[in-house]
């Protein structure tokens, strides 16, 4: 998918490298079959130096041959920041179904996360569709939602809709797609250019 997670992860010793938009970079390394490990961060960002990160695991608990399923634990948080340094921690999941069982050549994602942030909580949300073309070119969509749990919050919903296209080898991707953001029952507010590269290293 393009934002919202897939229940898959990589074989054991796998690495890989994802840039997001050239300047948010994503590393993970696969510790086993069953879980990897991902850190995402962007280069120190003004005079300050503040550098927005993530670190997740992902575990999956059930691979069968059209459904997986996946739990995921995640900390986000900004560092160098002189107002708020510090992280959040997030709980979710991820779910894959496959339309045919040989190939996957049709596959939808279902993700979602709790933002554990007391009162000002948030949760996460996004559903996301993979038709393959070819073994270079597959279709992508996908829809995501953020929304609030509390009235600390207030109205800070949001809608994030993409589709373009995934070319990609053994150990290479890259996505192309336009994303239009907005609030809830609003029209959009922007429509944005988004890339996304990676590079794999399977043993």
């Amino acid at each position: 998918m393009l934002i919202t997670p897939t229940a898959e992860t990589n074989p054991k010793g796998s690495f890989y490298a994802t840039s997001y938009e050239i300047v948010l970079l994503q590393l993970g390394y696969s510790v086993s079959d069953n879980t990897q490990i991902s850190v995402t961060a962007t280069p120190p960002l003004g005079e300050q130096a503040v550098v927005p990160a993530d670190i997740s695991v992902k575990t999956l608990v059930l691979r069968e041959a059209q459904v997986s399923v996946a739990v995921i634990a995640s900390a986000s948080g900004i560092v160098g920041f002189e107002e708020f340094s510090g992280f959040l921690g997030r709980a979710g999941g991820a779910v894959t179904l496959c339309a045919d069982a040989v190939n996957c050549s049709v596959s939808f994602s279902i993700g979602s996360s709790l933002a554990l942030a007391g009162p000002a909580s948030i949760w996460f949300n996004g559903v996301g569709a993979t038709f393959r073309l070819s073994k270079l070119v597959s279709l992508l969509a996908e829809v995501d939602t953020l929304l609030p749990l509390s009235e600390p919050v207030g109205e800070a919903n949001g809608l994030l809709v993409g589709a373009g296209v995934r070319l990609s080898g053994r150990a290479w991707g890259v996505d192309l797609a336009l994303m239009a953001a907005g609030k809830a029952r609003e029209k959009p507010s922007s429509v944005l250019p988004f890339i996304a590269a990676t590079y794999r290293y399977l043993p």
